[in-house]
């Protein structure tokens, strides 16, 4: 389906009024802030050149993670029981205040990276913001837009709150959900590989976290199987020990002295290297995660290159999840990442540039990465294995197509014996 060809009726509006006031007052150091002051604040960057606004940008196509939120899981000893509204007043899985901040400031930061490239002024015809339909991701996408387009001039329709609406489409091409162990059977043939390639990786990790969790269990209270016969409950214990911590570790709240043990034991590497075998650790599982994912993303560039993308948009958002931003990484050839800058973090950003060498008028495309834990929101430049940086588009595309020539993904998903 063609994005910009969506009915009216898809149309998802969110409206954090009273989350853009709360903002507002936390990125001030005073109580009562003086509001016309944080106002001006906000858009000055807009009076400014970004410094990746170059002659040469064609376009922009950027997938972010959500903000950060509350834990999917809680080991059962842990203080910040995901019901206790004293840390978690939005529930299980929601995005938090500071989740709230996290994204609006990322938008904030697109802005001052590509002003002039993209106009001051929100227009329709310029960008197309999509979502998964999770209310995290709808928020978090919502923040993110507050940021990268503050109203002015005759959008600035109430001094004391800069903020002009956007709408946000539901997207349904990202796959992502499927690398979780109790919905990977919903595709058999990503199944069926998540399973080697899952337990490929405990086996070669198994005796850091069998003694991880041996360390671990007295002050968690996860149980857990030794033998690690089932796969994809030995799965779920790390990932429910990590879905367990991460999030308070986002939200700044202090941690248990126990905790430091755990980290000099790896649990970071060891989640991590959970996450990726569960998400790319074979080509077909990068295929049916996030191969039609890029495939859009091939289509947007294609259009754009052959003077066809109507509206001729200069952006694309997408907001999604850790697994969209990993899965995406594995279609570029950075499955094993050496640099652990890439490990998709709450309001990390992928960002692709579309770019037009005025002298040769050939295209090439700059894949920039923007971890949400840095304190500058620098974006990193990203080299592809076996293409150049920036890399020439055919190229890419040719590199990549064994992941998104795609034509039925449900059909793919069912395994055929030969």
């Amino acid at each position: 389906m063609n994005l910009s060809k969506m009915s009216a009726c898809h149309i998802w509006i969110c409206v954090p009024t009273l989350a853009v006031l709360l903002i507002l007052y936390s990125l001030t150091d005073v109580f009562k802030p003086n509001v016309d002051s944080v106002i001006a604040s906000t858009i000055s960057d807009t009076n400014k050149l970004g410094a990746r606004a170059v002659p040469t940008l064609q376009l922009l196509i950027v997938f972010t993670r959500h903000g950060s939120r509350g834990p999917r899981f809680n080991y059962p000893s842990s203080p910040y029981h995901p019901l206790d509204t004293n840390y978690w007043p939005n529930g299980w899985l929601e995005i938090t205040a500071r989740g709230h901040v996290q994204m609006y400031k990322l938008g904030m930061k697109f802005r001052s990276l590509y002003n002039g490239f993209l106009d001051r002024i929100y227009r329709l015809e310029d960008l197309q913001a999509n979502s998964t339909l999770l209310t995290r991701t709808m928020m978090s996408a919502s923040q993110f837009l507050a940021g990268l387009f503050p109203s002015r001039d005759y959008q600035l329709w109430n001094k004391y709150l800069p903020w002009q609406p956007v709408p946000i489409y539901p997207t349904y091409k990202d796959h992502q959900e499927i690398a979780y162990a109790m919905f990977a059977m919903k595709c058999p043939r990503f199944y069926e590989a998540w399973n080697k390639s899952v337990a490929e990786s405990f086996l070669s990790n198994r005796q850091n976290i069998t003694n991880l969790l041996k360390y671990a269990k007295p002050f968690t209270k996860i149980d857990f199987d030794e033998s690690f016969n089932d796969t994809q409950s030995a799965w779920m214990t790390i990932f429910t020990m990590w879905e367990s911590i991460f999030p308070i570790i986002e939200e700044g709240l202090p941690l248990p002295s126990w905790m430091d043990e755990v980290y000099q034991r790896n649990l970071t590497f060891l989640a991590d290297r959970t996450m990726r075998a569960a998400s790319v650790g074979s080509d077909t599982q990068i295929r049916l995660i996030e191969g039609v994912y890029f495939k859009e993303i091939t289509k947007l560039m294609r259009s754009k290159i052959e003077g066809t993308l109507r509206p001729d948009r200069k952006m694309f958002y997408f907001c999604g999840h850790d697994f969209t931003l990993l899965g995406l990484q594995g279609v570029l050839g950075l499955t094993h990442d050496p640099t652990g800058r890439l490990n998709a973090r709450t309001g990390s950003a992928l960002i692709f540039e579309l770019h037009k060498d005025l002298q040769t008028e050939m295209f090439y495309v700059q894949v920039l990465y923007i971890d949400g834990a840095s304190p500058d929101l620098e974006p990193l430049d990203i080299n592809i294995p076996g293409c150049d940086s920036p890399c020439d588009f055919h190229l890419l595309m040719n590199i990549t197509e064994k992941y998104h020539n795609i034509t039925n993904w449900k059909r793919e998903c069912q395994i055929i014996d030969i």
